[in-house]
């Protein structure tokens, strides 16, 4: 029987044990296809508005996660040209959730050993899912080691009625094993690794 305390050898979703948390997390959103920035909070509104433009985007939609940073944003952003609203205020328009180019959301957890990150109800069921672009703000200090970790400190995340892990970009080789970037949900994703804390 395996030694249970060498876990992270059999299994690839744990952390060694002289892994660095933070460093392997940013490693694996970009081994997945992401793209990150680490900053401090006062950095925030202009990398989130430097991104969204280099994106092209238009229509943004922000989700209830962000806490107060969400009117700060919000506001930059309306001051930058682009039309700006409350996810949870359209989500339930899907014509026009599908004109949306963009979605900037919280993050309940990172996860280290895979890069994913992990949204909860306050995002919407769909926030992190619906536009070509996602921006992932995701405080440092909710980085966890392992899927092991994120399910046994679940019940505390906060999560409401769903939890939702996203690696990446989305990405199936469904027809003839092709392989297509965002079929089913965001073409890219942008994950900001906050120094700091977001507002509640």
């Amino acid at each position: 029987m395996p030694d249970s305390s060498r876990f992270w050898e059999l299994a690839p979703t744990e952390l060694a044990p002289t892994d660095d948390p933070i460093g392997r997390f940013l490693a694996e959103i970009e081994t997945v296809s992401g793209t990150t920035v680490r900053l401090g909070p006062a950095e925030l509104v202009g990398e989130i508005t430097a991104q969204l433009a280099a994106a092209g985007a238009h229509r943004v939609a922000l989700t209830a996660d962000l806490g107060d940073a969400r009117a700060v944003l919000a506001q930059a952003l309306a001051e930058a040209g682009l039309h700006v609203s409350d996810y949870e205020q359209i989500a339930g328009d899907r014509d026009l959730v599908r004109t949306l180019d963009a979605t900037v959301t919280g993050c309940l957890a990172g996860v280290a050993a895979t890069g994913s990150i992990v949204t909860g109800g306050l995002a919407g069921r769909a926030g992190a899912l619906v536009a070509p672009t996602h921006v992932c703000v995701v405080e440092a200090r909710r980085v966890v080691d392992g899927l092991s970790t994120l399910m046994r400190l679940a019940p505390r995340l906060g999560a409401g009625s769903m939890m939702a892990l996203q690696t990446g970009p989305s990405r199936t080789a469904d027809i003839e094993k092709t392989l297509i970037i965002g079929v089913h949900g965001p073409k890219r994703v942008h994950v900001v690794l906050l120094d700091g804390v977001l507002a509640a």
